[in-house]
C-alpha cells in the first residue's frame, strides 16, 4: 500500500516493502514502556526493535528527550542504569537523517502540516514525516487525535494495542 492511498484510519501499519522492516517512530512514552516499564503489553514491539523485525527510527531531539525524561523522579533509575537503558534502546535504534537546517525552531514541516498542542510531540510526527516511517507508535491522545491529519502527509499515527508486526515464529522458516 502505498503512502499516498492509505487508509484514513491505522488498523495496523502500513505495508513495507516485501522483506523490509517496518520503519516506526516511537515516542518517548512507547520507549518507557518498552525499555523502563517492560510493559507486557509492549514486550512484541520492544522484542521486534531489539531483533531488528522492526527499525526504531530516532533523531537527536527525540534522544535528547528520553534522556531527559529517564532521568525523571517517577522513572527511580540511577544514572548507570539511565545510561544502561539509553544505550540499549540507541544499539537497537536507527539514526535517521533530518534534511539541512531541521531545528527545534524549525521542524521544516510542510504548510498545512499539523501541529501538536504540546510542542514536545512534535518532533516525533516531524521525525515520521522526514524519514518516511511506516509509522509514529503512541498512546499520547493528543497526536492520536492528529491522525486524519497527518495521514493526508504520509504519517500514520498508531497506538501500540492497533499495532500488528509478525511474531518471532512468523519469521522461522517451515
Amino acid at each position: 500500500m502505498s503512502r499516498d492511498s492509505a487508509p484514513e484510519t491505522d488498523a495496523h501499519i502500513p505495508d513495507a516493502p516485501s522483506g523490509t522492516p517496518p520503519r516506526l517512530v516511537l515516542d518517548t512514552n512507547i520507549v518507557l514502556d518498552c525499555f523502563v516499564f517492560r510493559d507486557r503489553a509492549a514486550h512484541h514491539l520492544t522484542t521486534a526493535i531489539e531483533t531488528r523485525r522492526a527499525q526504531a527510527l530516532v533523531h537527536q531531539h527525540a534522544i535528547d528527550e528520553l534522556e531527559r525524561v529517564l532521568s525523571y523522579p517517577q522513572c527511580r533509575l540511577a544514572a548507570v542504569e539511565q545510561r544502561r537503558i539509553l544505550d540499549r534502546y540507541l544499539a537497537a535504534a536507527i539514526l535517521a537523517p533530518m534534511p539541512d537546517g531541521f531545528s527545534r525552531e524549525e521542524w521544516l514541516l510542510p504548510a498545512g502540516f499539523p501541529r501538536c498542542r504540546d510542542r514536545d510531540d512534535q518532533p516525533f510526527l516531524a521525525l515520521a514525516y522526514h524519514a518516511r516511517a511506516d509509522a509514529l507508535i503512541t498512546k499520547d491522545r493528543a497526536l492520536l487525535k492528529l491522525r486524519r491529519k497527518a495521514r493526508r502527509f504520509g504519517v500514520a499515527i498508531v497506538p501500540p494495542l492497533d499495532l500488528e508486526l509478525p511474531r518471532c515464529h512468523d519469521m522461522i522458516p517451515g
